[in-house]
Formats: C-alpha cells, sequence, structure tokens
C-alpha cells in the first residue's frame, strides 16, 4: 500500500514538472535530472517500505593521490551535524571512485508532493555544496 502511495505521489510530481516519471523496469529506478546538472535516483525498497534517493557529486580520485586523506576528511566534515549536509549521506561507491550523496527515509514520510520535493531539494543542495567545496578545495589539475 506504501508502494502505491509513493508512485501516486511521484506520478504528481511528475506532472508538476513535466517530466516522465516512472521506474525503470530492470532497476526498479527513476532517475531524473534537476537544472540539467543534478541526477536523482529513487528506488522504493519493498522488504523495508523505505526510499532510497541518490545522486552521484563527482569523481573521488584515487585512492593513492596525496590528498585522499583530506578529502575523505572534508566529507565528513561535510556531513558532521549541523554542517552543510548533515541530513545526507556522502559515501565513495563500490569502486572508491565516486562519491555519492545518498538517503532513505520511510515511505511514511513521504506522504505528499511538497514532502518529496523538499527532500529532493535537500539532497540537490548537498551535492552542490559538496561539488563547490571540492572545486574551492581540491581543484583539477590543471584548473589552477
Amino acid at each position: 500500500m506504501l508502494r502505491e502511495q509513493f508512485l501516486q505521489i511521484l506520478k504528481e510530481f511528475s506532472d508538476l514538472n513535466g517530466q516522465h516519471l516512472e521506474p525503470d523496469e530492470q532497476t526498479d529506478t527513476v532517475s531524473f535530472f534537476v537544472d540539467n546538472e543534478v541526477l536523482i535516483n529513487l528506488r522504493y525498497l519493498d522488504e523495508s517500505d523505505n526510499v532510497l534517493i541518490f545522486s552521484p557529486v563527482g569523481g573521488f580520485g584515487p585512492l593513492t593521490q596525496p590528498d585522499a586523506g583530506a578529502k575523505a576528511i572534508a566529507l565528513l566534515k561535510l556531513t558532521d551535524i549541523g554542517a552543510a549536509c548533515g541530513d545526507i549521506t556522502l559515501a565513495l561507491d563500490g569502486n572508491a571512485q565516486l562519491v555519492l550523496a545518498i538517503d532513505r527515509r520511510s515511505a511514511l514520510t513521504i506522504s505528499s508532493v511538497d514532502a518529496l520535493s523538499a527532500w529532493i531539494e535537500i539532497i540537490v543542495r548537498a551535492v552542490r555544496t559538496v561539488r563547490e567545496h571540492f572545486a574551492e578545495n581540491f581543484p583539477v589539475q590543471g584548473d589552477e
């Protein structure tokens, strides 16, 4: 029942923003861009009635780079309680190459389009904050 409620809210959200948003048949993930720059992925987890939201932030770079430790500490500081991304978990993907912004919420808390929109805005803000922080503090070689 919660899955149907979430899909109905997703349909209403889709109608409002003019994008056709449905779960992919193979991955069961809904993917779309915000402002043509932030990829948002939503996946309903049937076993727990939770919704997972995740977004690629950008490349972390090789763990052998001299700044890898400083980058890891920056991610931890950005996700500290009360910090810029405090509501969102920042993690590395399975290959430790890509920084992901991740959050999971009970489907019960996503009871309206406004609640879904606010949650998406939180992760978009977190993605942009991390990108800005990394651009300022860990510039790509040649951009300096």
